[in-house]
């Protein structure tokens, strides 16, 4: 759900996103940046489990 003004969707969780770890993300994995910032956005900060998910993107394409 989304507030008035449009920015901030309150159905996700809200994670503190380290500009350091989307860097790496997009480096090992070949996302973009724009794309790994995402990731942790919606998913966490787990490496691991954004890795698998980055992967996985990363297979489908």
């Amino acid at each position: 759900m989304k507030d008035k003004s449009g920015d901030i969707d309150h159905t996700l969780p809200q994670v503190a996103i380290d500009d350091q770890q989307v860097r790496q993300l997009a480096a090992t994995t070949d996302l973009p940046s724009r794309q790994a910032r995402e990731l942790v956005r919606r998913h966490g900060n787990d490496p691991r489990k954004l890795e698998e998910l980055a992967r996985s993107i990363n297979a489908t394409n």
